[in-house]
């Protein structure tokens, strides 16, 4: 405003530009960013953060963090966690959406669910590396949940495709010996 009412707006304009092309630690000072929790992916609106408090600004869950970097190695180490668990849970038939067929008495509770066995082996080998439980992880859960969400999709398409392929399989000819 006072470089308006002085007309010296263009000057300070261009100042202003010079200082944030010559000297870099400026930019943060003049354009300070929003911690990665805040900010949906998808629209860029600010949302409540993954781990349901900001405890980092480093984070994509906003996890709390004793020390600098531990969120987003927890979440990293949580992704390839989730991700084999949901590698075994499609060779295994089994994912979240099978709820209603447990109701109905189609799976068999007899038979060990293969993966609570590798997630409980996974939370076994975090625990004894440092030797703390793993209570206060607050990147499991957004992490799991982002894996299901993304992949779900991708698992549907491979399916159709398979079923697709079984289909057409059957109405195939088979080539008698002769």
């Amino acid at each position: 405003m006072i470089a308006w009412a002085l007309n010296f707006l263009l000057p300070v304009f261009f100042t202003t530009l010079i200082v944030l092309i010559a000297y870099p630690p400026s930019r943060p000072f003049l354009f300070p960013s929003v911690p990665l929790a805040l900010v949906s992916a998808t629209s860029g609106d600010l949302q409540k953060p993954k781990a349901g408090l900001l405890g980092s600004n480093s984070s994509l869950t906003g996890a709390p963090e004793k020390h600098r970097g531990e969120a987003v190695e927890q979440e990293a180490s949580n992704f390839v966690s989730s991700f084999a668990q949901i590698t075994l849970s499609a060779a295994a038939g089994e994912h979240p959406e099978n709820k209603l067929q447990d109701e109905e008495g189609v799976i068999d509770t007899n038979v060990p669910d293969p993966t609570s066995l590798v997630a409980g082996a996974m939370d076994a080998k975090k625990s004894t590396k440092d030797g703390t439980p793993n209570e206060h992880d607050k990147t499991k859960v957004p992490m799991e949940e982002a894996m299901w969400h993304q992949l779900r999709p991708i698992m549907h398409i491979i399916g159709d495709i398979a079923d697709g392929w079984e289909r057409f399989a059957k109405y195939t000819p088979l080539e008698k010996d002769d």
